[in-house]
């Protein structure tokens, strides 16, 4: 048996840990919270860690010195939203690090990248963006065998969806204090097929419902891109409920979703799961799964700089068949990613096993 040192809230619960509750591999697993079970009662010699140390502050690699004593394999599954530099002081003390993305050129991981995020240091370094409170600064000094390292395991993309809040929340707590194997209990499920890609019933051009985040490097493509589009009736832009949010992405003929915290978004999803076409940044410089981002195939790419925003909307507004074909080729290709879920956990369980 493999216990999973988890921290249970509603990205674990109902997205990342997904794999874990596969009925072909979830009677393997144990599921923790407690550091000091690890530590001191556990008799099981391989650790899973999901989604810890998933805040700003350096890891406690005090706490992994001492779990590095204990067990004979540590596999750490990184819980940070970006593609990044994030949390690779672990790699000495773990046998596996996955991440949901990772950078298609590893030599990335060897930058002193600022924020620990590649696109908020090209807004610091083309556009003199800094952050009021920057995230805490580790050097990398990875050799480029450590940098191959960072394996690839999959993203938020899995999961719940739409992703009702109320129901999520009560979940997260029911996971905490009796069983996650209850908590999701309360998860949507993904049954719903889009409506016809082609709908006249779509009257929203373009859904940019999208706010701001804390950090200025983070915030900036954002803000540049709201910017560009200020006072285009085209695009819905503010905060509106739930309900009417969800309404709206199955009624919009195109759903832009520009990078958050990190570069695989919620929206991503919902726009394929709305059936709408993906209007996003680049994405061009990392590997995820699920893959739903081929150029101009399951998605349109457009500029970091977002000069190319209204271009490309203006061309695949005006092209029905050619939005509806790539709307159409987003969920298509989403479907086919989801059926390698066993396969991949399988790929990863027979590697551990193999150390």
């Amino acid at each position: 048996m493999i216990t999973v040192l988890v921290n249970y809230e509603r990205i674990s619960l109902f997205h990342t840990m997904e794999p874990f509750f596969s009925k072909r591999y979830r009677k393997l697993f144990k599921f923790v919270q407690s550091v000091e079970y690890c530590l001191k009662r556990d008799r099981n010699k391989i650790l899973f860690m999901e989604r810890w140390f998933k805040n700003d502050l350096p890891p406690d690699l005090g706490l992994m010195e001492k779990l590095r004593d204990k067990y004979r394999i540590i596999v750490f599954f990184d819980g940070y939203a970006a593609a990044g530099t994030h949390l690779l002081e672990v790699l000495p003390y773990v046998n596996r690090l996955f991440h949901k993305s990772v950078f298609t050129d590893s030599e990335n991981y060897r930058k002193d990248l600022y924020s620990k995020r590649l696109f908020a240091d090209y807004y610091h370094r083309e556009f003199g963006i800094n952050d009021t409170n920057p995230e805490y600064h580790a050097s990398s000094n990875l050799s480029s065998e450590d940098a191959k390292r960072v394996e690839l395991s999959w993203s938020i993309g899995l999961g719940d969806y739409p992703r009702h809040h109320r129901p999520q929340r009560v979940g997260v707590g029911v996971a905490r204090y009796l069983s996650p194997v209850l908590g999701r209990f309360f998860r949507t499920g993904n049954t719903k097929v889009p409506k016809d890609f082609s709908s006249p019933s779509r009257t929203l051009d373009v859904h940019s419902r999208v706010g701001l985040v804390s950090s200025e490097t983070v915030a900036y493509q954002r803000k540049i891109c709201l910017e560009i589009t200020a006072g285009d009736e085209r695009f819905a832009t503010g905060f509106v409920p739930q309900k009417q949010y969800y309404r709206e992405l199955e009624e919009s003929k195109i759903i832009f979703s520009p990078f958050g915290w990190g570069e695989v978004c919620f929206r991503d999803f919902e726009a394929v799961f709305a059936g709408a076409m993906l209007l996003k940044p680049d994405m061009s410089h990392l590997k995820t799964y699920p893959d739903i981002y081929i150029p101009y195939e399951t998605y349109i790419p457009v500029k970091w700089d977002g000069s190319d925003l209204l271009e490309k909307t203006d061309y695949y507004l005006e092209n029905h068949t050619e939005r509806i074909r790539i709307a159409k080729n987003g969920w298509e290709q989403y479907q086919k990613e989801l059926s390698l879920v066993d396969e991949r956990m399988e790929s990863i369980l027979q590697s551990i096993i193999d150390l």
